[in-house]
């Protein structure tokens, strides 16, 4: 990893505040406040002219006063003093600045040339800008609590496993506050502001060198260096460390103009996914989602699947689990035959040995009814998930015991468990034992399922970058689109299969494309000014002998009667009767390029039943996409209709990501719609294609 220049930030040998104030509830005191409170063990200088004393230390009236120059600055005056300030750290020879005063680039381009003018400074000494516009840093390890909001006032700090970034100062100090009240311990809170230099994925690179830190938190509103942001991913996954994100301003304002089908549907938000999902960020909508499951991430397990045992001692919660599993397609593990005997040895006769697994009332007169079911569960291998629901407990059972057989349960078998139950002193006990719980059910199968999903993205191997095999040269031309007949080409030279066609300008040769294809043909009109035929009618499909020539003129016509060029008209084979799906790329400005799979034909944007992949990729990736689609089962194969041959799409995807890769500054974007896919074993072959060039601008 490059060095970042960033660990003095965390883990400064001294810190000076300019703009100190001796009353440690004002932004200029309260760094000093807490770094006293929380134990920083360096070198303290505040910055105050006006006064020989702050807050119990020795004042300085400005940054050369000082005996060393400090490794932390924070910088807390405003308006025209902020840039001199920053200018005198890096002329003092400062490693890290934190400027929390706002007014800059937020507020438009008189604040941004100001902004700028910092950041100049700054790099021109080497040193790292934080901010401006931002609430600073907490590192709870080190005491550097260079921040200056009030929330380590209302809840103490209390160092731990969970790291917080975040581009705003109020959020990161709502997730604080939120995995505080679950109890978790939090080491780092960092809020980086405008961003002007140094960046959420700086910070996160950096935060992933503490071996202290075991998850991650990010609330971000714009990935400004999506390379860094994956760098330090890659970073988590080695470690096996989740990270959890949100990401906020879901708008396609960075999206190309929509002049193909792909890049009307590839908006920013979904490549955000694509991206995420690439290096496995799991992507959460709100800051409580960014603590729902952080226990069970801490507990250390990473189950292989998502088969959920739900164990209850009440009927009513069994029934309502199994309808959420099903609306939430999560599935109930089945039990073996073994499994449910054993099951019916130890569970009263009337109850039932079917998951989700009751145990009646009877719990209250036999605490060794939990002790007995959880061994037959973990030795029949069948799930990756257990879930105690205690609606109710109380005097009379034995929580403590129910505690311990599931802490033993887990220990031995290695499951994910939780517990849900409404009443804090049931939970209490389990969170001794060191079970992670809950309140309600419907939060806990959420968090376990979380935990499993985002386990199998841990566990995935990224695709290595590897070098593009020789793709065709495109060929040179002025106009933005390629027809259909050049586009099939391209494609068929880069290696994707394309229908077998003829282009024509006159009628015998349609009369001869039409012989020698053989049968009936598809006719598409040629033109760069009409990119999408359909609603233009010019595709007529089925096309018989006796037919052609006149439809040849038709759509000759109509090309002219709208002052598009005539280029031809394209004769094609009909294909074979297969499923029709969509391939398409576009490249992205700030992700690069994306390739879409999706259900296809003329109902592509309509159904919007689609996935979102970033090159390199694999042809698992490509499996794993093709089998969240809304028409998976279709794909499958259904009511006798044979399995498609998926293996032949995901080659083509992974080829069309490798080409737009080699093509990156040629090819703005792709459009293969339909993709016809055969029986499994037959292949798919590519009925239509639109290739937009890359002119610039």
């Amino acid at each position: 990893m490059v060095a970042s220049g960033l660990h003095a930030a965390l883990a400064p040998k001294s810190v000076a505040i300019i703009g100190a104030s001796d009353n440690p509830h004002k932004v200029g005191g309260r760094p000093i406040l807490y770094m006293r409170r929380y134990g920083f063990k360096g070198s303290i200088y505040p910055i105050n002219p006006a006064r020989a004393t702050v807050q119990g230390y020795k004042a300085f009236p400005n940054l050369d006063a000082l005996p060393e120059a400090p490794d932390l600055v924070i910088v807390a005056v405003s308006g025209e003093e902020t840039l001199r300030a920053v200018q005198a750290c890096a002329a003092r020879g400062v490693k890290v600045a934190v400027v929390i005063a706002s007014g800059f680039g937020e507020l438009g381009e008189s604040g941004r040339t100001v902004q700028q003018a910092m950041v100049s400074a700054a790099r021109g000494a080497g040193m790292r800008l934080i901010g401006p516009n931002c609430q600073g840093l907490a590192n709870f390890a080190t005491g550097v609590v260079a921040n200056f909001s009030t929330i380590f006032n209302e809840m103490e700090g209390k160092d731990g496993p969970v790291a917080i970034v975040s581009q705003s100062g109020a959020t990161s100090q709502a997730i604080y506050a939120l995995a505080r009240q679950k109890g978790l311990g939090v080491r780092h809170v960092h809020a980086t502001g405008n961003e002007a230099d140094v960046t959420i994925a700086d910070l996160a690179r950096e935060v992933l060198l503490d071996e202290g830190v075991g998850l991650l938190l990010l609330y971000m509103e714009a990935i400004h260096d999506p390379a860094a942001l994956a760098e330090a991913a890659r970073v988590a996954r080695a470690r096996d460390l989740p990270i959890v994100a949100v990401k906020a301003g879901r708008t396609a304002s960075g999206q190309k103009a929509a002049s193909s089908h792909t890049g009307a549907l590839a908006s920013e938000d979904r490549v955000v996914d694509a991206f995420l999902e690439k290096h496995a960020i799991w992507r959460v909508p709100d800051p409580h989602g960014l603590v729902a499951a952080a226990e069970l991430y801490l507990a250390g397990r990473r189950p292989a699947g998502k088969r959920l045992v739900f164990i209850s001692n009440s009927g009513a919660s069994c029934v309502m689990a199994a309808d959420l599993a099903e609306q939430r397609r999560i599935p109930l593990a089945p039990f073996s035959e073994k499994a449910r005997a054993e099951l019916a040895k130890v569970l009263p006769g009337f109850a039932t040995v079917s998951n989700p697994i009751d145990v009646t009332g009877a719990l209250l007169g036999n605490s060794r009814l939990i002790g007995a079911v959880l061994p037959i569960l973990g030795e029949d291998r069948q799930s990756e998930l257990v879930l105690l629901g205690m609606p109710v407990a109380g005097a009379g059972y034995d929580v403590p015991g129910f505690a311990r057989d599931l802490a033993d349960f887990a220990e031995r078998y290695g499951h994910a468990v939780a517990v849900a139950a409404p009443q804090p002193e049931v939970r209490a006990e389990f969170s001794k034992a060191g079970v992670v719980t809950f309140s309600r059910e419907s939060e806990a199968i959420e968090a376990l399922v979380q935990l499993a999903e985002h386990s199998a993205l841990l566990r995935r191997k990224p695709a290595k970058d590897v070098a593009v095999a020789t793709l065709p040269a495109v060929p040179p031309g002025a106009t933005r689109f390629m027809n259909e007949a050049e586009s099939l080409a391209l494609l068929a030279a880069a290696g994707i299969p394309a229908i077998p066609h003829r282009l024509c300008g006159t009628e015998d040769e349609v009369r001869a494309a039409f012989e020698s294809l053989g049968g009936p043909v598809a006719l598409k009109a040629c033109s760069r000014d009409a990119p999408h035929k359909s609603e233009l009618g010019l595709v007529a499909l089925g096309v018989a002998s006796a037919e052609a020539a006149a439809e040849f003129r038709r759509q000759r016509d109509t090309l002219v009667s709208i002052g598009a060029s005539v280029e031809g008209i394209l004769v094609a084979k009909m294909a074979a009767r297969g499923r029709e799906l969509a391939l398409g790329a576009r490249v992205d400005p700030q992700f690069g390029p994306v390739v879409l799979v999706g259900a296809g034909g003329i109902y592509l944007e309509a159904l919007k039943d689609f996935a979102l992949l970033l090159p390199p990729f694999g042809a698992d990736d490509v499996l794993a996409a093709l089998a969240r689609l809304h028409i998976a089962p279709l794909l499958a194969g259904v009511r006798g209709e044979p399995p498609r041959d998926l293996a032949a799409v995901a080659a083509i995807a992974v080829r069309l990501g490798e080409a737009m890769l080699g093509w990156r500054g040629e090819i703005a974007s792709i459009d293969v719609n339909p993709v016809i896919v055969f029986e499994k074993g037959r292949g798919a072959v590519a009925v239509d294609a639109l290739i937009e060039r890359d002119l610039g601008g």
